[in-house]
């Protein structure tokens, strides 16, 4: 059963006719009679008496589906009414990966605000350094947000100019220790490393122990330590233990646990070197650099 055979019924039940629903139709009769008997088939019910007479005429099963093929009709054009005009609207598709920055969200947010009437499909992958890295050169993400610390950055470019990658400078960050509001070190000017030795020290698990792969380009031999994969975890850890995390100190209010705070630390001589990467084969979208310009935004407001 087809809508094509709902139609060739409802137009008969209209016109009292094969040959004048062929005519209204601009198809041939037999296309019609052929289409209808077929239909008869599927559903084992006679839709017409076919006598003599010039008028064809219903059966009751016949109207009875008569009524249902009008009624489907009906719904038929209500749906194409209803999505017609999306399907010529422009369909966008925003593809990142990320290492955790809340930023990140917070341009992803606003940019649901902007095309809130647009079709769209946006992912946000928060992942580690390599996979984003692979994300990008493999065309599975149009861009990626990574940092780089600037003791290996020239190193970092080459490597990823090997892979046909750009790396393209956001915002340079000193180190901050991530703490929870009411940590004994609240509220000092600067920490020192060996003061946060005292506490459990939380990182991101990463594939590889280069230091220029892992996102807080530290590697620290603590005695207590907590490798997580997501941004959630690592803050509900934080906010409810007195451990700590080595970041950037970007804490977007809109989008961050409220319990969370952050310190500089002293004696960590480097700095984060946030950036997107994309590959110089491919342009950017208007939606991917609209979404960029969010993120250096947002990054220059902190």
């Amino acid at each position: 059963m087809t809508i094509q055979q709902m139609r060739y019924v409802a137009e008969v039940g209209a016109c009292g006719s094969i040959n004048k629903a062929a005519k209204n139709l601009f198809v041939s009769q037999p296309a019609i009679s052929k289409a209808i008997r077929d239909l008869e088939a599927d559903l084992d019910i006679r839709i017409f008496n076919r006598d003599n007479s010039k008028r064809l005429q219903f059966t009751p099963e016949g109207k009875e589906l008569l009524r249902y093929a009008r009624d489907l009709l009906d719904q038929v054009t209500l749906i194409e009414g209803r999505f017609a005009e999306k399907s010529h609207r422009e369909f966008l598709r925003v593809v990142v990966s990320s290492q955790h920055y809340t930023f990140v969200v917070r341009a992803m947010i606003d940019f649901m605000d902007t095309y809130n009437t647009s079709r769209y499909e946006l992912f946000l992958r928060e992942s580690k350094t390599d996979q984003i890295i692979e994300d990008v050169y493999t065309h599975q993400s149009s861009l990626g947000i990574i940092s780089l610390i600037n003791s290996s950055e020239k190193y970092m470019r080459q490597y990823l100019a090997g892979k046909g990658l750009e790396f393209n400078e956001l915002k340079r960050f000193r180190p901050h220790a991530f703490i929870r509001k009411g940590h004994p070190l609240e509220g000092r000017t600067a920490v020192m490393l060996s003061e946060l030795s005292a506490y459990p020290y939380v990182c991101y698990e990463q594939d590889t122990d280069s230091l220029n792969f892992r996102e807080e380009a530290i590697i620290l031999k603590a005695e207590q330590s907590i490798q997580v994969l997501e941004r959630a975890t690592m803050n509900n850890i934080i906010c409810n233990t007195d451990s700590y995390n080595i970041g950037t100190g970007y804490i977007e209010p809109s989008v961050t646990d409220h319990r969370l705070t952050c310190v500089p630390v002293r004696d960590l001589p480097y700095q984060f070197v946030v950036g997107w990467i994309q590959s110089k084969r491919v342009e950017l979208a208007h939606p991917e650099k609209e979404f960029i310009e969010r993120c250096s935004r947002y990054c220059l407001e902190s």
